[in-house]
Order: C-alpha cells, then sequence, then structure tokens
C-alpha cells in the first residue's frame, strides 16, 4: 500500500521542482535579454513613459479637432524642444561651472582643515605616518643592490602620444557623440510609433492576455492607462516645480548655476527615498566652497529640507494619493536590480517602471502576482492575517493589529468583522480535520489574550443592569465557540453589563455539567456552524433548562449573517427565545432584555452587521486602496 501512495508523493514533489526550475530559467534567460538589448530596450522605455505624459496633450489637441498625426507631430516636438533645452542648459552650465571653481578651491580648504579641527595632524596620525616613512625607507634600503653585482644604469625613456591626424579627431568626435544621438534618435521613433499605434497596442496586449472577457480586459486596459497616464504627468509636474522651486531659491541665495542644480533636483527626484538627498549634495558642497562662512550652507540645506517636505508630504497627497502603490521593500529591491541592469538610467526609471507593473497587474489576472509581491495592498485581507496570527498563537502581533484598526471603528464592529470572520475559516479548517483539538484550544487561550489586551478600548455607551444576575455565555461545542463566547462577555462588560463566560470543558460532556451562575437571567449559546440543525445546542438547552427554569435562552449562530430566515428556524428548533448572528446583534439583545436602556443618541448607537460588513470589505478598517485609484480622479 505504501509502495502505491509514496510514488505519488515523489512525482509531486519532482513536478513541482521541475516547474520551479523552468521559472527560474526563464526569468534567467529575461534578465540576460534585458541586459544584452539594454541599448534598444532603455529608447523603447523611455518612449513608453514619455508617451504616458503626452497621451493626455494629445487627447486635448484632438477635442480641439486637430487630426491625430499632426496632434502626435506636434506633441512630440514641444516634447523634444523642452528635452533639448534642457540638455543644452545642463551643457553650458556645466561649461561655466568648470570655469569658475579653481576661485573657490580656498574656502573649501579652509572649510575641510576647520571641519578636521586639527585632526589629521594629530600625534597619532604623525606616529604612524612616521612608522610607515620607516617602513619605506627599510623596503628601499633592501631594494638597493650590492657593489658584487653592480646593476646598469636604467636610462630615462619618454613616452609621447601620437598626434592624432584630423581625420583621426573627427572620427573620435563622431564615435563619442554617436551612442547618444543614436538613443535620442530611438527613442523619437519609438516614441511616435507608439503614439500612433496606441490602439493597436492595445489589441495586441489584449490578444495577448486572453479574448475570453473582451469587454472587461479591454475597460480595466483602458482605465489602467489612463491611470499611469495621469500619474506620470502629475509626477512629472510635481518634480518639474521642485526643480524650478530649487533653481529659484539657489539663485536667490547666491549659489552659482542655480539652474544646473534645479534641473538636477527635478530629475533625481525620480529616484526614491534618496534622489532629493543626492540632488542637494552638490549644491551643498558647492555653498561651502562660494562661502567662507557657513551661512548659503545651511540656508541650501533648509531649501531642500523644506522643499522636498512640502512636496512629499502636502502636494503629492493632495494632488495623487500618499504612496506609489509600491510597497517600501519593492521600490528599493526595483531601484537596485534596474540600477544593476541598466545603470544610472535604471536608476531614473526603476519606479515608473515597476509602477506600471503594479498597475498592470491589479488590473489583468495573468499578472496578478505581480501586483501581490510589489504592490503595497496587504498580502493577506484582515480577518486572514488575523487568523494566521491565531495558528501561530502571536498574540502581541493579533492585538497590535486589532489596535490599529480600534482607531477607526468600534469594538464590536472589529470583533464581528475581524476575529469572528477569522474564527470562522478556523471551523472551516476543522469541519475536515485540519485543525486539531489542541490547536483549538491554543487558538481559544490567544483570543483570552487578545480581549486582555483591548480591555482599555469601550463600545459605546453602558447601560445599567437589572440586578438579576450575570448573563452566562457558554460554548456550544468547541474551544472556538468559547472563544467568541470570550469577546461577547467582553462586550456585555464594556456595555456596563455583569458577564461571565463557562468553560467549554464545563458543558462538553452532559452528566458532568458545571455551572456555576445558575441564577443568570439571561444565557447566550456560541456556535460555529451552518451545515445541520444544531443538535449540540438543541440538547444543551435541554440540560440546562431544567437547572435554570426562569433563565431566558439566545442561540448566536455565527456562520448564518446572510440566511436571518434559516436562523430563525433553528432557534424555533432548539428552544431559543432569541437568536443574533454576530455579536452586536447579541450585544442588543441583551441590552434590551437584561439593561435598564437609556435613550439612544448617536454615541450610543449600537453596531449592526451591515457595519461590521463595511469594515470586512476595507472601507473602514482601512484596507489600503491602489494609490492609483485617486489619480483618475
Amino acid at each position: 500500500m505504501s509502495r502505491f501512495s509514496i510514488r505519488p508523493a515523489k512525482a509531486v514533489a519532482a513536478s513541482g521542482l521541475t516547474t520551479a526550475a523552468s521559472q527560474l530559467v526563464v526569468a534567467t534567460l529575461v534578465v540576460v535579454f534585458l541586459y544584452a538589448g539594454r541599448d534598444i530596450f532603455q529608447p523603447l522605455v523611455i518612449a513608453a513613459l514619455l508617451a504616458f505624459i503626452l497621451a493626455p496633450m494629445i487627447s486635448i489637441l484632438r477635442r480641439w479637432r486637430l487630426p491625430r498625426i499632426p496632434a502626435v507631430l506636434l506633441s512630440v516636438v514641444i516634447a523634444i524642444t523642452i528635452l533639448a533645452g534642457l540638455s543644452a542648459t545642463i551643457v553650458m552650465q556645466v561649461s561655466q561651472l568648470a570655469e569658475v571653481l579653481p576661485k573657490y578651491e580656498m574656502n573649501l580648504r579652509g572649510k575641510i582643515h576647520a571641519l578636521n579641527g586639527g585632526a589629521l595632524t594629530t600625534s597619532a596620525l604623525e606616529k604612524a605616518s612616521g612608522t610607515l616613512k620607516g617602513l619605506q625607507s627599510e623596503i628601499n634600503k633592501s631594494t638597493v643592490t650590492t657593489p658584487a653585482s653592480p646593476e646598469p644604469k636604467a636610462l630615462p625613456v619618454e613616452v609621447r602620444n601620437v598626434e592624432p591626424t584630423g581625420l583621426q579627431s573627427i572620427f573620435d568626435v563622431v564615435r563619442t557623440l554617436l551612442t547618444p544621438v543614436t538613443s535620442a534618435a530611438l527613442t523619437i521613433l519609438f516614441l511616435i510609433f507608439i503614439l500612433l499605434q496606441r490602439e493597436d497596442i492595445r489589441d495586441r496586449f489584449l490578444r495577448l492576455v486572453g479574448t475570453d472577457d473582451l469587454q472587461r480586459n479591454t475597460a480595466l486596459l483602458d482605465d489602467a492607462a489612463t491611470r499611469l497616464s495621469r500619474f506620470f504627468l502629475l509626477q512629472t509636474i510635481v518634480n518639474a516645480g521642485f526643480g524650478l522651486v530649487i533653481g529659484i531659491g539657489l539663485a536667490a541665495i547666491g549659489i552659482p548655476n542655480a539652474a544646473l542644480w534645479g534641473i538636477m533636483a527635478a530629475l533625481l527626484r525620480y529616484v526614491p527615498f534618496i534622489g532629493a538627498i543626492v540632488a542637494a549634495v552638490l549644491p551643498v558642497a558647492l555653498a561651502a566652497a562660494v562661502d567662507p562662512g557657513w551661512t548659503l550652507v545651511i540656508a541650501t540645506a533648509v531649501l531642500f529640507i523644506v522643499s522636498e517636505t512640502l512636496a512629499g508630504n502636502v502636494i503629492e497627497p493632495l494632488l495623487y494619493g500618499q504612496h506609489t502603490g509600491l510597497s517600501p521593500l519593492a521600490i528599493v529591491i526595483a531601484a537596485m536590480f534596474w540600477a544593476l541592469l541598466w545603470g544610472p538610467v535604471g536608476l531614473l526609471l526603476a519606479t515608473p517602471l515597476t509602477v506600471c507593473l503594479v498597475v498592470l497587474g491589479s488590473h489583468i489576472e495573468a499578472f496578478r502576482f505581480i501586483a501581490v509581491l510589489l504592490g503595497d495592498e496587504p498580502a493577506l485581507e484582515q480577518d486572514e492575517g488575523f487568523y494566521q496570527r491565531l495558528l501561530s498563537g502571536n498574540a502581541t502581533e493579533a492585538a497590535d493589529q486589532a489596535e490599529k484598526q480600534l482607531k477607526e471603528v468600534s469594538l464590536s464592529v472589529y470583533y464581528d468583522s475581524v476575529p469572528m470572520q477569522a474564527l470562522a475559516l478556523a471551523q472551516a479548517d476543522a469541519a475536515v480535520g485540519k485543525l486539531t483539538a489542541d490547536k483549538q484550544l491554543a487558538m481559544r487561550d490567544t483570543i483570552a489574550e487578545v480581549v486582555d489586551a483591548l480591555a482599555d478600548y469601550g463600545d459605546g455607551e453602558a447601560v445599567v443592569g437589572d440586578g438579576s444576575g450575570p448573563v452566562l455565555c457558554i460554548a456550544s461545542r468547541s474551544p472556538l465557540d468559547e472563544a467568541a463566547a470570550l469577546m461577547l462577555v467582553h462586550l456585555l462588560e464594556k456595555h456596563g453589563l455583569s458577564a461571565r463566560s463557562q468553560a467549554f470543558a464545563d458543558v462538553a460532556v452532559a452528566k458532568a455539567i458545571k455551572i456555576e451562575a445558575v441564577d443568570a437571567p439571561l444565557v447566550c449559546l456560541s456556535y460555529f456552524g451552518a451545515g445541520a440543525n444544531p443538535a449540540h445546542v438543541r440538547y444543551l438547552i435541554r440540560r440546562l433548562k431544567r437547572r435554570m427554569p426562569m433563565t431566558k435562552f439566545l442561540a448566536g449562530y455565527w456562520l448564518l449573517e446572510t440566511d436571518s430566515q434559516k436562523s430563525e428556524d433553528w432557534r424555533t428548533s432548539v428552544g431559543a427565545d432569541f437568536v443574533a448572528t454576530s455579536l452586536a446583534e447579541a450585544v442588543a439583545v441583551c441590552v434590551r432584555e437584561v439593561g435598564v436602556v437609556r435613550p439612544v443618541t448617536e454615541a450610543s448607537h449600537i453596531p449592526t452587521p451591515a457595519d461590521a460588513h463595511t469594515i470586512a470589505n476595507g472601507s473602514a478598517a482601512g484596507t489600503q486602496t491602489p494609490q492609483l485609484a485617486g489619480v483618475a480622479g
């Protein structure tokens, strides 16, 4: 028997290894292909990004009744003119800077000496320098030849470079300029074709991803293109504005070649995290060289700090949200990957390229894995993440997650939308034998720790109990039911009612039921189950009624939130007085039956299952929406 069971396992393992190996080979080939063809791919990628930026301009020109080809050509000419002007400005500014730098050498030397504070001439360094000189002398002595074997006198040799001919000089200049000119020409050519053949490229991409749901894929792809276009245009405007502010500010401060530093600041701001810092290094160093004091240095540093703070924390969130849609780790990895692959050009293009991939992944199912790996959306839903923490027994992380959500929602809404849904996932696993009894007990203990950690959080306005005894919350058949009962007790106490949870083991055996609060006016039975009629609940209510004839019973059917008719049928079949399908409903019943109800105000509103549904779908819980959703306005 084992012979037949082992072979499939080995076959599955071998198949998995083969698949992983093939995927690794494909990924390696793609990387090699990108690296080997970087001279072609770099202009193509730059052209594609420029096409996204120019798309709104072309749309405006088309709305002005300009035909497509003239609109495209006019947009490209405008872009080329702007880029050519910036390039010419950079060349002239660098030439001017090279001429004036020697004038500031003495100031820079004086500042370096002042910063060192004489550290370079300390006694320790002097001793080290003397030691090195002594070693050098010994080495020189050891290499001196003895008189017995005189060495022939060395003849001086002078190396002279052959002066290039006129034709050779022209060839060297042409070869130097050939690469950037070729790249620029390819970029312009690709840009024109991308803009002219935009719809054809879209149709071919749709054919590539599949035409099974053509209407949906077309709408998603058009939506993604619109969002990307708006995002890159706004990012370009923000970076250009940042560079303009830096240039004007440096000119006002008195830093030479302010236009150069403004252009560099605008370009380097495309580099994530460190772009603005790198852009500030040279202007700050130049300020130190220009000014014998420190006034210009401080003013330049303050200008960059204030400008980047306003651009990153005020302007960008107002225009297109707080994030780029990428996780911070993905941004760093993408920057390293593209920089190693394509050098400085790859570093500048890293974030735009990765944003494109993530947006495509969030819209096209075939690329969904990219959005999961690189996007800033949570890898797991709130309830899935909580369930994972229950499985690992990590009550600290679960409580930390809960505290973040409780800043926006009430305790009962959070309990119903996250921990209760996590327990529903656990019940599904337990029903098919994936969750052992010991693991369920451990999860119950983790829930108890989380409830204890959230003891300081309230849940609406308290009521006054009628003094007839505590509400008793009992698990019907499993530790998962008991975990839900613990949360219900917590909520009832927050509403001012006396409540107690009965351990699952105390009612598990019919002949050994241990009930402490026999005077309880209301018993709440917690039950996770939705398949068959809950016999456990029916038999438990019968046994408890013999001991507590004056008590009313509430059946909590936590998996029947969307089936009110079934929950009512089950209430009748088990002989319960009330029924609830969420903790919020159970609290409302207990407050009505046991508490002295105060006039309901907006502050004391008892959350409903609809509120829990809202947080479960992310709108109240702060579930992250892809950043570019805000870009389309």
